[in-house]
């Protein structure tokens, strides 16, 4: 019965782990949808866009770590309730090698490119 709920601890992981790299995909790609209608929108000040591209990533849970003239580079830390599944499956001692990890990894940063509206992977 504990092999059985391993296993399925381990698939529903596994399928909530590809769920969730889709949505941060479509979320991305969203904020960046927004950020290029923003940095071409003619009618705004430059203040008033910088002022839409922090509110965008400060409402998305952004945390912003630098701010340039042409760039900002925002982080934030996400919990994987799939590879929370995943690790426990692992007996059950996994959940706390995970906890662990994600207490001590750097949050994901993300670096924009405020005159194109790109956002790369850093």
């Amino acid at each position: 019965m504990t092999l059985l709920f391993l296993l399925v601890a381990a698939l529903a992981g596994a399928v909530v782990l590809v769920y969730e790299k889709r949505l941060k995909e479509d979320g991305i790609s969203k904020m960046q949808n927004y950020l290029m209608q923003v940095v071409n929108d003619s009618k705004l000040l430059d203040r008033e866009k910088m002022t839409r591209i922090i509110d965008l990533f400060t409402q998305n849970n952004y945390k912003i770590e630098d701010m340039k003239k042409n760039t900002l580079i925002v982080s934030r830390r996400e919990f994987s309730v799939g590879a929370a599944l995943l690790w426990l499956s692992l007996a059950g001692i996994g959940l706390i090698v995970y906890l662990v990890y994600y207490f001590l990894k750097t949050p994901e940063s993300l670096r924009v490119d405020l005159h194109t509206g790109t956002i790369h992977a850093n």
